[in-house]
């Protein structure tokens, strides 16, 4: 008898441990984990050129009294140092849409802080592709400087290749925020024709390749909405070798 019941006992058991890996399956299905992919190498190292990218990227502010105090904002970023023993000097390219024909536009080197500079270029008038300005600030801090340089190729080799900017869209509340990566659409003489998303302050902002981070333009117009349906992303940016054709004898 004794054994017949450690026999059923046994059994019993058995039944109530599959019973239970039953029920863990079941809860399994009902919560199943979630696995976040892995950062792979170029997405790695991709996140790290952007974090050095952002730190040359400035914002920039322009309050035109003419016009019922409108309030122009744009992207810049900074080519340029000239080491002071007190104070350094950085040139800024950006777009002459946010100078206005003024001299002195505000510098925000952070969303809180900001600079008076100063216009090398002043137009009151100019064609689309030649949208470029460039100013000057001064300030005892160390700012990072991008290194620019003419880009090796042709513009029409830039044709398709994926790109992304940074600049501070809206207000400061989004500084230095990075687009989506699009591709460069087509080239109309020195401008770049590309898709990423870029809005109000962005003009200005610098164009980047996403595989190699180097400047290739300066975004000088975005797309716009038409009623309640926004427009195929048409931007264009002023490449980089025209941009510092403009610019040279000032830097």
């Amino acid at each position: 008898m004794k054994k017949i019941f450690l026999v059923l006992l046994s059994l019993i058991m058995m039944l109530g441990l599959s019973a239970c890996d039953q029920i863990d399956e079941l809860f399994a299905g009902l919560n199943p984990e979630v696995f976040a992919p892995d950062v792979t190498s170029g997405e790695a190292e991709f996140i790290d050129m952007v974090a050095e990218l952002k730190n040359t990227v400035v914002a920039l502010s322009n309050t035109i009294v003419e016009n019922n105090n409108e309030v122009r904002r744009a992207s810049g970023i900074i080519i340029k140092k000239e080491e002071g023993a007190l104070f350094h000097k950085y040139y800024i390219l950006t777009s002459q849409y946010v100078v206005a024909g003024k001299s002195s536009i505000k510098v925000h080197t952070t969303p809180t802080e900001n600079i008076d500079g100063t216009v090398l270029n002043v137009k009151t008038d100019y064609e689309q592709d030649e949208d470029i300005a460039l100013v000057w600030f001064e300030s005892s801090k160390n700012f990072d400087v991008y290194e620019v340089s003419r880009y090796s190729g042709t513009v029409e080799s830039l044709n398709t290749r994926f790109i992304f900017s940074i600049g501070t869209p809206l207000s400061l509340s989004y500084y230095n925020y990075v687009t989506n990566p699009a591709s460069i659409m087509g080239y109309d003489g020195n401008i770049l024709v590309h898709g990423t998303n870029l809005n109000f302050g962005q003009v200005g902002s610098p164009l980047f390749l996403k595989e190699t981070g180097e400047l290739i333009g300066i975004n000088v117009s975005y797309s716009l909405t038409t009623g309640a349906r926004p427009e195929v992303l048409i931007n264009r940016a002023i490449f980089i070798n025209r941009a510092l054709d403009l610019v040279e004898e000032l830097i």
